[in-house]
């Protein structure tokens, strides 16, 4: 019986840390879920606006002026990056 309760608990941990794993997973996804609808918004904000409009990136507590189309490709280029890790 000993044998038999050694072989459940080998299996019941195995289990345990394929579970594990899984939540993991499950966590990134949804950060990077959430980080792609987050950066697909802001695309669609700006595409709405006109050339020459001013951008400003916060860097720490700072806002820094940008360029609205580097801005775009950053953003882009962020939106195929998450998708890559998709």
């Amino acid at each position: 019986m000993t044998e038999v309760q050694k072989r459940l608990q080998s299996e019941l941990e195995k289990f345990q840390a394929v579970q594990k794993d899984y939540q993991k997973c499950v966590s990134a996804r949804q950060l990077l879920d959430g980080q792609l609808n987050e950066n697909s918004m802001v695309k669609e904000e700006m595409d709405k606006l006109e050339e020459g409009a001013s951008v400003f990136k916060m860097i720490g507590p700072v806002l820094v002026k940008q360029d609205l189309e580097e801005a775009r490709q950053n953003v882009g280029k962020r939106i195929e990056y998450i998708n890559g890790e998709l």
